[in-house]
């Protein structure tokens, strides 16, 4: 991932966003400091909205996947469910993956 960024190259960093620091030291290294600016003055504002999501209670719904898929997976040997199961995880092994639980 980020091939020509030096600070997260090969590296999931990038999955989502290019970390600020990553983003500005690259932009300076290409001459275009201006534009690296801009990310020093943008501020945080307060956000007034109440985000009901996951929570340690409520668990995320990939996570609450990822343990109904064992839930059916502990029905079956080893053997079968070798044998009736493919899992194709596009993630790359990232921890944040819907079946990071399964194994």
């Amino acid at each position: 991932m980020a091939p020509g960024i030096p600070a997260i190259e090969g590296s999931p960093h990038a999955h989502d966003v290019i970390p600020v620091k990553a983003a500005t030291e690259y932009l300076e290294s290409r001459g275009l400091g201006k534009l690296a600016e801009i990310y020093n003055e943008i501020k945080a504002s307060p956000n007034p909205i109440i985000y009901q999501g996951s929570t340690k209670e409520v668990g995320a719904n990939r996570v609450v996947f990822g343990e109904a898929v064992n839930m059916v997976l502990d029905t079956m040997s080893k053997e079968e469910a070798a044998s009736k199961v493919l899992v194709v995880d596009c993630k790359r092994k990232l921890i944040s993956c819907t079946l990071s639980l399964c194994h």
